[in-house]
This record gives structure tokens, sequence and C-alpha cells, in this order.
């Protein structure tokens, strides 16, 4: 139902920290800041603080580890599958190409498999990176140096690899850097000692492949950059559209809400009712409407002024609120001093006791009213007078709370603080409601 309870709710949604649903990050007014900070600047001086690294690399972790992942199992499977092919090429070193690239370099992918299977540190990630792939140029070069011959070809292949690996794994520039490093020794720590190749040109062929690794991690730390400005710009669009959608839900509930009391206004009561109206689950003979009414509020905001006249109408509210039924009932201010109450699945003798509740408690509320000493029958306190009116399947809403108001104003004429029942029932009762209705009503 809507009530303040719901608006408050609502209200107090708007307060909560922003959070893109698609990225899991939450973005605080420090995120905010640096965000507006880093885009003001050229891209390559993009640097990101500690709060924002983990804020990106906790969105960008699914990408990266999938990426990840999908390399350690096709690496794998094609390493396997160089054993077969291995056997057509040179037969008599089967059992070394079996053990090294069978099972040694799938073994180590596994193991880097199961590293980015979570989160991780970015020392974890690029060291296993690093790991896994001098290991596996380490491995081959060794089954290369087996079989004996020109076994250059077999460093070439993973130079190949590894450069590859530069540009598909999203690590930090350290560690590309450190893996373009360890590959250049490798091959030429495996080519000095090669018996096909003179040393001057595995020197100038190292130093060729040296500068191919070297733009390959510079490529790999420009798409970085470029990732982190696109990481920047799409929160800039989140927390924009954030602000956008918490004005536009405010301006919802300052449309729907009553600043004075925080009851939901005649808007939201005409919203509420038309949806109820419409609901085939809701019995139309269920829905029941209470109008209360403050008695003699005139005389206290004569004598007592505005200030205590809206005290009182806020703790009036309050009470009115806490008496109904949670989830069921809907308490609405429906202008100056009288409220609306919306049940729905209520019979008379519910409607009648949640009436009852209500009048006895703002009447133990036991506000003074002192411009009632001179008026017959006042107490002193404040009271409040209750109508209920009944739907009915071939009555509008408009006719059920002008049913609601006539028992209210007959309530006034029975000499308030009561509950008057309406017993507009049958078409010729709604007739003489409406005849009721028509006639000038003189409420205090």
């Amino acid at each position: 139902m809507t009530g303040k309870y719901a608006l408050r709710s609502g209200a107090s949604s708007l307060n909560a920290t922003a959070l893109d649903d698609a990225t899991g990050v939450s973005v605080t007014p420090a995120l905010e800041a640096e965000t507006e900070r880093l885009l003001s600047q050229r891209t390559r001086d993009i640097r990101f603080s500690s709060e924002m690294v983990r804020a990106y690399r906790q969105k960008d972790w699914p990408q990266r580890s999938k990426i990840a992942r999908a390399w350690m199992i096709w690496v794998g499977l094609i390493s396997m599958g160089f054993v077969p092919i291995s056997y057509l090429l040179a037969p008599d070193f089967l059992m070394h190409t079996t053990i090294i690239s069978g099972l040694l370099v799938p073994a180590m992918h596994g193991c880097a498999y199961l590293i980015w299977r979570k989160p991780r540190s970015a020392a974890v990630e690029g060291l296993s990176l690093l790991l896994l792939m001098t290991s596996v140029m380490i491995a081959y070069g060794s089954l290369a140096v087996t079989a004996g011959g020109n076994y250059e070809r077999f460093l070439t292949c993973i130079m190949y690899v590894n450069t590859i690996a530069i540009v598909v794994f999203s690590v930090d520039y350290i560690w590309t850097l450190a893996l373009m490093i360890c590959s250049i020794g490798i091959f030429f720590g495996f080519d000095i000692f090669n018996p096909a190749i003179q040393l001057k040109e595995a020197i100038g062929t190292s130093i060729f492949y040296a500068m191919g690794m070297y733009a390959a991690t510079i490529a790999r730390k420009t798409q970085s950059i470029l990732g982190q400005k696109a990481f920047l710009l799409s929160l800039r669009n989140q927390y924009r559209s954030d602000a956008l959608r918490r004005a536009n839900q405010q301006l919802e509930i300052l449309a729907t809400r009553d600043p004075l009391t925080g009851l939901g206004n005649r808007r939201s009561a005409t919203d509420l009712i038309d949806r109820l109206w419409r609901d085939p689950t809701v019995p139309k003979a269920s829905i029941a409407f209470i109008m209360a009414d403050i008695d003699l509020f005139k005389h206290l905001n004569d004598t007592a002024g505005h200030a205590a006249g809206d005290e009182c109408i806020r703790r009036v509210a309050d009470t009115i609120e806490e008496s109904v039924r949670l989830g069921l009932d809907a308490v609405f201010r429906y202008g100056g001093e009288e409220f609306l109450v919306v049940l729905a699945h209520a019979t008379p003798d519910v409607a009648w006791k949640v009436a009852q509740r209500i009048r006895g408690a703002v009447e133990a509320l036991g506000i003074v009213n002192p411009g009632v000493e001179r008026v017959e029958g006042a107490n002193g306190s404040v009271t409040i007078s209750l109508g209920i009116a009944f739907a009915h399947e071939d009555a509008a809403p408009e006719m059920v709370a002008k049913w609601a108001d006539d028992a209210l104003y007959d309530a006034k004429r029975g000499g308030r603080n009561i509950v008057f029942l309406s017993n507009a029932h049958a078409a010729g009762e709604a007739r003489g409601a409406q005849a009721v209705a028509a006639q000038p009503k003189q409420r205090a």
C-alpha cells in the first residue's frame, strides 16, 4: 500500500550509495571527485589512486579472468595436440615430447588456470603469467635441445606466443616488461649454444625480437590506459545517471507526499484507489474508506496559532498511521485537518475497530485545544470524528468517498469524537447519501 512508510522508504533509498548493477562498483564521493580530476587531464597522464585501482580491478576482473582462463585451456589443448604431430616429425623423441608437451606444459597451464579462477592481487596475477610463460619457454627450449639440430624455430614459436600473451593478458606494465626481458634472456641463452647460429646472429636476432616485444608492451600499456579512461567515462555516466534518477525520484516523492505530515497527499491517494479498483484480486466489497477530521480545529488554530495547529496535525497524522493495519491500510492527508484511510480486504467489523482505535488514540494524546472552552460539550482536548463507507461493484471511487464524507458529517452532527458507519449500500440509499452530501456542511 502507498502510505508514509513507502514514501519514507523511497526517500531513504535516495541517500544510499550509488551502485552500478552491471559492474558492482560503488561510486563514493572520493571516486567521483577523482574521476572528474583525471578526465580533466591528458589521457597519458592518468594515474589511479589505490581506491580507484580497486574499483577498476573489481569492474575489470570478470573479463580479465575469462580471457586468461580461455588462454590456459586452448594453449594446453594445443600443446597436447603437438604430441601426435611430433610423432610424424621426430618419432625418435616421442617420449620427450609426450612428457613435456603432453604432460608438463598442460599441467603448468592448469595451475595457472586455478590461480585465475578467483580475484587475486596484481602481483599474483603478473607473477603467475611471468612464471607460466617463461617455464613453457624453457620447457620447449629444452625439448628443442634434446631433438638437436637448428632448434631456433622452436624458440621463435614460443617468442611469438609470449608476444601474444603480452598483448592479451591485462596485467600491470611492470609484469609485461618483466616477461619481455625474461623471454629475450631465455631466447638469447638458448641461441648462443645453438651450433647452427653464430654469436653475432644470435645477438642480432635477440635484439630484433626485443624490439618487437617492446612494441607489444607499449601497445599493451596504451591499451590499458585507454581502458582506464573508458572506465572513468563509464563511471562518470554512472554517477550522473544516478544523480538524475535520484532527482527524478525526489520530484516524484515531493509530488505525492504531504510536506507537513509525510503522508501521501490527495494525488497519491487517487493513484492507490485507481490501482485497487483495477485489481481483480481485491473484491470491491472489501475496500473501505475512512474519512477523519479533527474536531474544532479552527478554534485551536485561532487561539494557539498556526504553529500549534501544524504540530497538532503532525501528531494526529502519526497516531493515525500507527493505528492502522501495517501493509493493508494506507493513510493520506486529504486536505487541511482531514485525513483519508483506505482499507483493503476489510470487513465492517475490521473497519469499525480500526476507526475506533484511531479515535481513541487521538483522544489519548491529550492535546489541549484552548479554543473549545466556549463550545458546549467539548472536553478541552483534541478529538477526531470518523466516517466509514464500503465500496460496491457498481459504485465509482468518487461515490464511495462521498458516502464516507457523508458519514463523517453525520459523526460531526452526532456530537463529534465518534465513528459513523455509512449504510449507503443500495441504489436508493446511494441517492439518499447524495442528497445529504448536497446539504451545506458546517464542520469544525
